[in-house]
């Protein structure tokens, strides 16, 4: 069944407006929002992130009859196509959360968004992420896809940032703490809970951190059109 739920979060000072939805008129409506272009014309900063269904010892046994089980090492789960649960961006303005349950498509304005030219897509661990995606599901990629623990090293010329995670780099390079603002007491499952509140604080944390922090790296870093040597792009 599809729907939507829109939630708010107060988060630096400002409401965060947070969509959850599976339905794709509203995928498209919310995408359309992202495009509209930043006030200097320039590269826009696009915070991303997605979450993995998971997937148990004896559904990957299902859906791989082939695996000789037998033979394998029980306490490890047999290979299986992985398939994504949530995807996450956040402009700075508004966060949204596009749920799709195993195995299904896509959406189309997603996959049209990510080659987008004129955005920058970053994150902790969004170099990983996109090579699950190219070998999981072809054709999904993203042209300017930066990962921020080697962007903050490269312009802060310290490289022990390419190792931290992403409360680190919200405070070393934004004096930004939302630590306390993370549901802690909670299930981590996308696929039962799709529309957990917490769920979808967590994710609304996590991507709007990666705006703040990539939006600083790169203000810093003119012209826009030339990323720094050693920035990992994909």
């Amino acid at each position: 069944m599809n729907s939507t739920k829109v939630m708010s979060f107060e988060l630096n000072g400002m409401q965060i407006k947070t969509t959850v939805t599976n339905e794709a008129i509203v995928i498209n409506e919310r995408i359309m929002s992202f495009l509209q272009p930043t006030s200097d014309h320039g590269t826009k900063v696009i915070g991303f992130d997605f979450e993995w269904h998971p997937i148990t010892y004896f559904e990957s046994a299902r859906t791989n009859p082939q695996t000789n089980h037998g033979s394998a090492d029980r306490n490890c789960p047999p290979p299986s196509q992985a398939s994504p649960a949530t995807f996450q961006l956040c402009d700075g303005n508004s966060c949204l959360i596009i749920y799709t349950r195993p195995k299904s498509k896509i959406p189309l304005s997603l996959l049209n968004f990510l080659r987008q030219p004129n955005y920058t897509f970053v994150g902790c661990g969004i170099k990983d992420n996109f090579a699950k995606l190219e070998k999981h599901f072809y054709g999904i990629g993203c042209r300017n896809a930066v990962e921020l623990g080697t962007l903050a090293a490269t312009i802060m010329d310290e490289p022990h940032l390419r190792f931290c995670g992403v409360d680190e780099l919200a405070f070393l390079v934004d004096e930004l703490d939302l630590r306390k603002e993370r549901p802690l007491n909670m299930t981590f499952d996308w696929g039962h809970y799709p529309y957990s509140e917490n769920l979808a604080k967590l994710a609304t944390v996590n991507v709007y951190s990666y705006h703040k922090i990539g939006s600083t790296l790169l203000a810093k870093y003119r012209p826009q059109s030339n990323p720094p040597l050693g920035v990992c792009l994909i």
